[in-house]
C-alpha cells in the first residue's frame, strides 16, 4: 500500500504518525528533515530529504524500506 504525506504547511508534513519538518525553514544552514512522532517533543531522527525521511518511517513501521 502506498502511503501519502499530508502537507501541513510549507516544509512540514504528517506521515504515518510522524511529523516531518524541513529544518531549513528555521535556519538556512540546516539541510535536513527532522522526524518526530506525533505527540513527542523532540525528533526521533533526521534525514537528508523528505523521500529519505518517509523511507525511514516505512522501515520503522513495516520493517522494510
Amino acid at each position: 500500500m502506498a502511503h501519502t504525506a499530508k502537507k501541513i504547511c510549507t516544509g512540514e508534513y504528517e506521515y504515518r504518525g510522524y511529523n516531518i519538518e524541513n529544518m531549513a525553514q528555521w535556519d538556512a544552514d540546516c539541510k535536513f528533515w527532522a522526524m518526530t512522532a506525533l505527540g513527542d517533543d523532540s525528533a526521533e531522527d533526521s534525514a537528508n530529504t523528505l523521500h529519505e525521511a518517509k523511507s525511514w518511517i516505512d522501515f520503522w513501521i513495516d520493517g522494510q524500506a
